[in-house]
């Protein structure tokens, strides 16, 4: 790693329904890569809590708990909480009696519908795609409101699939003042962006979000940023972190955070 401090802050290991790898391999990997911080966010769907995560949190808590790290990585416990202002209960039980060091919020689907990655979108009827965006800001702000996190995961998310997977264009132009919404009030809460690099190695190609959207951020007044390569094995497993750290010091800034006790602790971009 060219950077001293380098460090992946989005993870999911076999306690994801989508992951495949053990915590203890993960952080084997970290190690050999040469991270200087690791942070393991296993899923949790919140609407889907009862049925499907409740065991799934605690096991990744558990083993979380059980792992011993190799020696110079720095290991942290951490979560991903999808749609938390979809179930707010179920979001606070999933947090609740767990000293997490880090949180990321996220939103995957906006309510009455799947995933934005089961979507169709090539046939769809002129204004979809727009509306479908609109709701999204709509709920990344709910989500900032209701606050128990960290860092808000891939603000971009949707473009994943609608641009890098099914290849239609969209012109943020058109949502930029809903996205200035949703900076502001990140950066107002007090909470991080997270720059999620999965992106880099996806159709898409460019970090989410990506360096406009970052510099953006930066001239409304945000400072907090955390990096992810939102890697569900140890093939991936950093994959784009010193990419991402590049995209951030063109942005602007000089330090990105890692968060310990859910408090950032800020490290240089060196």
């Amino acid at each position: 790693m060219k950077y001293k401090f380098a460090s992946d802050c989005h993870n999911h290991s076999a306690c994801s329904p989508d992951g495949h790898d053990a915590i203890a391999a993960m952080c084997a990997r970290a190690a050999e890569l040469g991270l200087y911080a690791y942070t393991l966010t296993d899923h949790c769907e919140c609407q889907k809590y009862e049925e499907r995560y409740r065991e799934r949190v605690e096991n990744a808590w558990v083993q979380m708990g059980a792992v011993r790290p190799p020696e110079g990585l720095r290991f942290y416990r951490g979560i991903e909480l999808g749609q938390p202002n979809q179930d707010t209960a179920s979001a606070r039980a999933a947090l609740a009696g767990r000293a997490y060091d880090f949180v990321i919020g996220s939103v995957h689907n906006i309510r009455d519908y799947e995933d934005f990655f089961f979507l169709e979108y090539k046939d769809a009827p002129a204004g979809y795609i727009d509306s479908l965006l609109e709701t999204y800001w709509q709920e990344l702000l709910e989500l900032i409101a209701w606050g128990d996190f960290d860092s808000l995961g891939h603000l971009t998310y949707p473009l994943r699939y609608i641009e890098g997977e099914h290849g239609i264009p969209v012109d943020l132009k058109r949502h930029r003042e809903a996205i200035d919404g949703v900076l502001s009030a990140l950066i107002q809460a007090g909470k991080a962006l997270e720059v999620n690099t999965s992106g880099l190695r996806q159709k898409i190609g460019r970090t989410l979000p990506d360096l406009p959207l970052l510099k953006r951020y930066r001239e409304l007044g945000g400072r907090l940023v955390t990096l992810g390569s939102d890697a569900h094995s140890t093939a991936d497993l950093g994959k784009g972190i010193e990419e991402g750290m590049d995209v951030v010091r063109e942005a602007g800034f000089t330090e990105f955070a890692v968060y310990e006790k859910r408090q950032p602790r800020m490290l240089p971009l060196e």
